[in-house]
């Protein structure tokens, strides 16, 4: 990025007066890029907010440190011919800031070609302002799309989706018909919405028989899915992702599912049918919750966890069959100590034993 065009520490404080709250130095230097401790150049900022790579920032070439509040004081009599930007939340302050200037993707550059002459766009698509459509791309008759959306290749839409502005639909995402998409959301490549969930009825000689899904996906406001995930559509009515909701990649949610607001839910996480999950729910990768099952708000799991039963928020919980986090580490730290204590018994039930027998 040249200095013309690039954003100055100044630029920041008055853009983001929340999130850039001091500078010392030079407030006027242009920051031409962003790099991690590890690889600093001149004309970057490096956003630091772990204190134990304040040495190695200090030490290398870039021009502008963002530090933690606390630190900046401490930091001032070191940091020598750089500029210091103090923010409360560093790394929500990084996030800001390469979304705001730094951000280089094939949806964010206006100057795309609108609907690439391979898509195959049906008549009654309506397509609102700044719409992208890419190669080979397929949206069907009667979808809606909102100011700004992006459609990578290869895509497919199918009948009477739609989504909302300033959404990004990844190359090679799969959404199935009568899906509904919020504003600002981000689908990543390989994920599939709206496919039919898994339902069988059985007859008496043991065959199984699919049972038609009717339902749809809803897809709130500002949610990211990951990529290879895979949402499947209600039965009858919706299998819904709440506002604000980051679903990491090969996360699977099946039939008439229900996740709450801001929830995170980390990959290989999976959800079996028809289960409710509350607000500000955090589950750890590999984590499983079983068919009709309510988890209220603010619930975490942590990693390899299975919930199988009820679970009223909020809370820490961990293990299967699950239990209160601090009494699952306890286990777990247990456990490798198993085989000595077997040892250790088997010799005290020899010494008790009348007939020297363990």
């Amino acid at each position: 990025m040249s200095d013309a065009t690039a954003p100055t520490c100044e630029t920041l404080l008055s853009m983001f007066p929340n999130l850039f709250t001091l500078c010392i130095g030079d407030r006027t230097i242009p920051i031409r890029s962003i790099r991690s401790p590890e690889s600093p150049e001149a004309g970057a900022a490096v956003f630091c907010s772990n204190p134990r790579v304040f040495a190695q920032a200090l030490a290398g070439a870039a021009s502008v440190l963002v530090v933690p509040a606390s630190a900046a004081a401490e930091l001032e009599p070191r940091r020598g011919s750089k500029t210091l930007l103090a923010s409360p939340n560093v790394e929500y302050a990084m996030a800001t800031a390469i979304n705001a200037f730094f951000l280089k993707s094939p949806y964010t550059d206006a100057s795309e070609e609108d609907r690439h002459p391979t898509a195959a766009i049906h008549s009654s698509v309506t397509m609102a302002d700044g719409v992208r459509v890419g190669p080979h791309a397929v949206v069907a008759a009667g979808c809606k799309l909102g100011k700004r959306v992006f459609i990578g290749a290869g895509a497919v839409i199918e009948k009477g989706t739609e989504i909302g502005d300033d959404t990004t639909v990844h190359p090679l995402v799969y959404i199935g018909h009568g899906t509904r998409i919020g504003v600002r959301c981000e689908i990543m490549p390989n994920t599939t919405l709206g496919k039919e969930g898994f339902g069988y009825a059985h007859d008496e000689k043991g065959n199984h028989h699919r049972i038609p899904h009717q339902g749809r996906v809803v897809i709130e406001d500002d949610v990211h899915i990951g990529a290879n995930c895979s949402i499947d559509r209600g039965t009858f009515g919706e299998t819904r992702i709440g506002a604000g909701s980051k679903l990491d990649n090969q996360v699977h949610v099946a039939h008439n599912c229900k996740i709450g607001r801001n929830c995170l839910l980390t990959a290989k996480f999976a959800i079996a049918g028809s289960s409710t999950i509350g607000d500000h729910f955090v589950a750890g990768g590999s984590s499983t919750v079983t068919g009709h099952i309510a988890i209220g708000d603010g619930v975490q799991i942590s990693g390899m966890s299975t919930v199988n039963k009820d679970l009223p928020g909020p809370g820490r919980y961990g293990g299967f069959p699950l239990v209160p986090l601090q009494q699952h580490l306890k286990i777990r730290a247990a456990l490798v100590h198993l085989p000595e204590m077997r040892k250790q018994l088997g010799r005290l039930m020899k010494k008790l034993s009348p007939d020297g027998e363990a």
